[in-house]
C-alpha cells in the first residue's frame, strides 16, 4: 500500500508542474460556464429571488418574511417597492410581495387583509409564489382564528386578566403557529426519474447547468489524459523498469489509479467551488451524496482512462481517439444541455452512457432538492461501469 502511494504522490507532483494543463483544465470550463450560462439564460438557475416589501413591520409581518425565507425555492429579500417594480419590468425578477400596513391589527382583529402579488404576466415562478403565499395565508388565519377562540374561552372562565387580552392572543396565536410544523396530516411526494420530467423548473438551466456540465466533461479530459500518460511511460520503458523493483503489477496500477484519482478529486473540487462563488449555483444542500456520486464517478472515468491506455498501441492514437470519445459522452450524457429537452430515443440512448447517469444524479440531487435517493441508481450505474472499464483495461493492460 506504502508503494501504491508513492507513485500516486509522484503523479500529482508531475501533474501539478504541468501549469498548461492546470490552466486549461480549470480556466477554460469556468470561461465556457461564464458565457453559456449567459447564452441559455440564468433565470432558471439556482433559486428565483423574491423581494419582500414589509409596509406593516409588526411581529406578524415579520414572522411572515421569516417564513417565507424558509421556502428552499426561493432566495427571499428585502425590497423598496419603486425598485422592486422596476427590476419586474426589466425581467430582472418574476415577482414580489408587498405587505400592507396594519396587516398585523387586521389580523389580531380577524378583520380582512390582502397580501399584493407584483409578478409578470404569465410567469411560472409567480404562480409558485402564489401558492406558497396561499398555504400561509391559510396557516395564518386558522393561527388567528385559533387564537380568538382560545381567548374568548379563557374569558368566559374568567381566565384572563384585565388588560392581558392581546398577550393572551399573541401567545396563543404562536403556540397554534407551532402545530404547524409537526401537523396531523401530510402529503407525501411520489419523485419521478428525471427522463420522466416535463416543465420549465424541471431540469436545470443557465450557469446552474452549465456549472454541472462542464464539471464533470473536464473531469473526464483530465483523468482520462493523466490515465493515457501510461502510454508514454510504457514507451519509455519506465514500466518495465519499474518491474525491476521490488514493486509489483498490482502496486503499480492501485498507484495509478490513485494519482488520477486524487487529480481528478481536486479538479472536481475546484471547479464545484468556482461554481458556487463565481456563478452562485448551489451545490451543496446535500454535500455527503454529492461526495459520493462525484468520487463514484471519478473512479469510474479513471478506469475509463486506464481501458483507453491498454486498448491502444501508443500515445498518439490515444490523444486522437480520447477526445472524440469524451466529447460524445458529453454531448450524449446531457453536459451541454439538459437531457429532457432532447427526444425520447436520444434519452434511451443516453443510458448506456455514464456521464447520463451522472448528470441524472446532480440535477435531481442539485436542480431537485433530493436526497440519498437521487444518487442511488447513477451511484450503481457508474460503479458498475468503473468495473466493467477497469476489467477489460487490466485484461489488455500491458507493461513493455
Amino acid at each position: 500500500m506504502n508503494k501504491s502511494l508513492q507513485i500516486a504522490k509522484v503523479m500529482l507532483i508531475e501533474i501539478s508542474r504541468d501549469r498548461t494543463t492546470w490552466v486549461s483544465m480549470l480556466m477554460i470550463p469556468i470561461l465556457l460556464t461564464l458565457v453559456m450560462g449567459f447564452i441559455f439564460g440564468n433565470a432558471s438557475s439556482g433559486k428565483s429571488e423574491i423581494p419582500v416589501v414589509d409596509y406593516d413591520r409588526s411581529t406578524y409581518s415579520q414572522q411572515l418574511f421569516a417564513q417565507l425565507k424558509a421556502e428552499p425555492a426561493f432566495k427571499v429579500t428585502k425590497g423598496k417597492e419603486a425598485k422592486t417594480r422596476d427590476r419586474i419590468r426589466e425581467g430582472q425578477i418574476s415577482a414580489a410581495l408587498v405587505i400592507p400596513k396594519y396587516f398585523g391589527k387586521n389580523l389580531r382583529a380577524g378583520r380582512e387583509t390582502k397580501i399584493e402579488i407584483m409578478q409578470l404576466a404569465n410567469s411560472s415562478q409567480a404562480l409558485g409564489v402564489s401558492q406558497i403565499l396561499d398555504g400561509l395565508a391559510t396557516r395564518f388565519s386558522t393561527n388567528g382564528a385559533a387564537a380568538e377562540i382560545a381567548l374568548k374561552l379563557l374569558k368566559q372562565s374568567n381566565k384572563v386578566a384585565p388588560g392581558e387580552d392581546d398577550k393572551v392572543w399573541i401567545n396563543t396565536f404562536k403556540v397554534a403557529d407551532k402545530a404547524w410544523s409537526d401537523p396531523p396530516v401530510t402529503v407525501k411526494a411520489k419523485n419521478l426519474k428525471a427522463s420522466e420530467v416535463r416543465g420549465e423548473n424541471s431540469f436545470a438551466g443557465g450557469f446552474t447547468q452549465t456549472s454541472m456540465g462542464f464539471t464533470v466533461a473536464f473531469v473526464i479530459f483530465m483523468v482520462v489524459v493523466r490515465a493515457t500518460t501510461i502510454l508514454e511511460e510504457r514507451q519509455n520503458n519506465t514500466l518495465g523498469r519499474l518491474l525491476t523493483t521490488p514493486v509489483t503489477k498490482a502496486s503499480i496500477i492501485s498507484g495509478k489509479i490513485l494519482g488520477i484519482f486524487s487529480t481528478g478529486a481536486i479538479q472536481a473540487a475546484i471547479l464545484i467551488g468556482a461554481g458556487v462563488f463565481l456563478f452562485g449555483v448551489d451545490w451543496g444542500r446535500a454535500p455527503l451524496p454529492l461526495i459520493v456520486i462525484m468520487g463514484v464517478f471519478i473512479f469510474s472515468m479513471s478506469a475509463l482512462g486506464i481501458m483507453i491506455s491498454a486498448l491502444t498501441r501508443t500515445l498518439a492514437q490515444a490523444n486522437s481517439i480520447s477526445p472524440v470519445i469524451v466529447i460524445s459522452m458529453a454531448m450524449l450524457g446531457g453536459c451541454y444541455w439538459p437531457l429532457e429537452i432532447t427526444p425520447p430515443f436520444m434519452q434511451t440512448i443516453a443510458k448506456a452512457l455514464p456521464t447520463a447517469w451522472m448528470m441524472q444524479g446532480l440535477t435531481d440531487l442539485i436542480v431537485r432538492g433530493w436526497g440519498w435517493e437521487a444518487i442511488l441508481l447513477p451511484t450503481i450505474a457508474l460503479f458498475g461501469f468503473g468495473l466493467l472499464f477497469l476489467a477489460i483495461g487490466l485484461r489488455y493492460l500491458r507493461f513493455e
